[in-house]
């Protein structure tokens, strides 16, 4: 099996001398080769290679910050530092972070082949390893759903705290954590009474030394089963909250869970924009309002600018829905920038005011409601479904799956777009004919010109043209000379897509000038 790489490095004498070496190791393939951090991480998410080479140059983040966040979030893929100066405490602090070893530049072969088969080695025995593990755990691993509102007061916490309070309640098995990131104005224990004397950011000041122990001591754990983790309620602690360390919480807790649902509020800041990253499904929750329509927009462009999340890969919702409201769904699909649901959320008015009041939300008795936050649940993959036999569907499990009636709507879109991809091929094909029309014609000028030269009779003249040509074209073909015999002329028709299917009225014309011997 061949081992797969990644390259960081902003010195392009380097990055060619790696991929120069890396060439000469058998079963290797280089997947990229990038020249920032953040490249180098989304390009690490996205292609989950064996082996990292991390050039300690790259910025802008610190070599030991890149190799401690890659190691959380691609364990089985191993980095190795490539250095020309060996500074032992950055070493040291890269080893620490996960380092597997170092590359010193001049690059030895030897040394390079050595390290690279043992890096590879090592991580495709890991790999396999934790495909074990998770085999045996039945593929246990935490599915992550970031919830963001476009602004303020459009109902993302609601979603967040009964999309969980519905999961649970649903399936009691399942372990669901809800997290509430909206650090300076969260309101999840407004919406689910909390007494919690630990906080997220109690957790974030020993991020360094995280363990399941530090972890289940900060949660709060719910009489419903709901486990939540909240924000600090000094202010002041909230800038202990950092990406790198909500990344480490996140990649630590969703070994324990089945479920994490993260109520990441509305405002793009560092720490909303780690998680949306990380995140298996991001959902942007709106209004009918223009107010919220812009905001949608911003956010996802903002997301897709600092590369943390395309915007086909976040889902709206649209909450608080009446036939009433100027803006329709249809309309909001039309101005979204990301898809659009189906589920779409209607307006509760002042049924939801008991639940608030009481802090929970078992008290919202609206059937409608509670059927299409568990549609909505259905559709992100955040529960099993099961089928008739009991066994677990796996279209369930993931929220990219559609809907057959939605595989027909791709279908007729495929269908109508075909047309189009038809001309468009047509079209490149007729270029490429005429560009080869010009230099058959060109050939064929040339060779009627050396044939003049030699004194050949106008039938020679004119054969000597016909083989530098296609034989289909030879019917259209005219080859002249003028009065004084010292300049050869050849015209051809334009063949339609092909030689020989058809010709066209245009006219390629080439001429030569003869040589004559003195």
């Amino acid at each position: 099996m061949a081992g797969t790489v990644v390259i960081g490095c902003a010195d392009q004498t380097l990055a060619y001398d790696l991929r120069s070496q890396l060439a000469e190791v058998s079963d290797v393939e280089v997947l990229a080769v990038v020249e920032s951090t953040a490249e180098l991480a989304r390009v690490v998410v996205e292609r989950d290679p064996n082996l990292v080479l991390l050039h300690d140059q790259l910025g802008p983040e610190p070599t030991h910050q890149v190799v401690r966040d890659l190691s959380l979030r691609r364990p089985a893929s191993v980095t190795l530092i490539v250095s020309g100066d060996v500074d032992p405490e950055t070493l040291a602090a890269a080893t620490d972070a996960g380092a597997r070893g170092l590359l010193t530049y001049p690059l030895s072969f030897a040394e390079v082949q050595q390290r690279i088969t043992n890096a590879i080695d090592w991580s495709l025995r890991l790999q396999s390893l934790l495909i074990e593990q998770n085999a045996g755990e039945g593929g246990h691993r935490a599915l992550v759903l970031a919830i963001a509102g476009t602004k303020g007061g459009v109902g993302a916490t609601t979603l967040a705290t009964h999309l969980a309070w519905d999961v649970r309640r649903e399936l009691p098995s399942h372990r669901v954590l809800l997290i509430d990131l909206d650090l300076e104005k969260g309101d999840v224990s407004s919406f689910i009474e909390a007494r919690h004397r630990t906080s997220i950011a109690d957790l974030a000041k020993v991020s360094d030394d995280l363990s399941f122990r530090t972890v289940a001591d900060a949660i709060y754990e719910h009489e419903s089963g709901l486990h939540l983790l909240l924000p600090p309620e000094d202010v002041r602690e909230v800038e202990h909250v950092t990406p790198r360390a909500i990344r480490q919480i996140v990649g630590l807790v969703r070994q324990q869970y089945d479920l994490i649902v993260i109520d990441v509020g509305a405002r793009v800041t560092p720490l909303q924009a780690a998680v949306v990253e990380i995140a298996d499904e991001v959902v942007a929750v709106a209004t009918p309002d223009l107010v919220s329509v812009r905001a949608l927009r911003r956010n996802v462009a903002t997301w897709e600018t600092l590369s943390v999340r395309k915007p086909e890969g976040t889902f709206v919702v649209l909450n608080r829905h009446n036939r009433a409201d100027e803006i329709q769904p249809d309309t909001l699909a039309r101005l979204s920038p990301s898809p659009l649901l189906e589920e779409r959320l209607p307006d509760l008015g002042r049924k939801v005011e008991r639940a608030v009041n009481s802090r929970s939300p078992e008290y919202v008795t609206d059937v409608a409601w509670w059927q299409v936050v568990r549609a909505l649940g259905r559709r992100l993959g955040v529960a099993r479904v099961t089928t008739p036999d009991g066994t677990p569907d796996p279209a369930s499990r993931t929220g990219r799956r559609r809907s057959g009636r939605d595989d027909g709507s791709a279908s007729l879109e495929f269908v109508g777009v075909m047309p189009w991809l038809v001309i468009m091929g047509a079209a490149l094909v007729q270029m490429v004919v005429v560009a080869l029309t010009l230099v058959w014609t060109g050939y064929a000028a040339s060779s009627a010109a050396r044939e003049t030269a030699l004194q050949a009779t106008s039938y020679e003249v004119r054969k000597a043209a016909e083989d530098a040509m296609p034989s289909a074209m030879h019917g259209g073909l005219e080859v002249s000379r003028d009065a004084t015999g010292r300049r050869v002329t050849v015209s051809t028709h334009v063949p339609i897509l092909a030689p020989g299917l058809a010709s066209s009225p245009w006219k390629i014309t080439m001429s030569r000038e003869v040589v004559l011997e003195p």
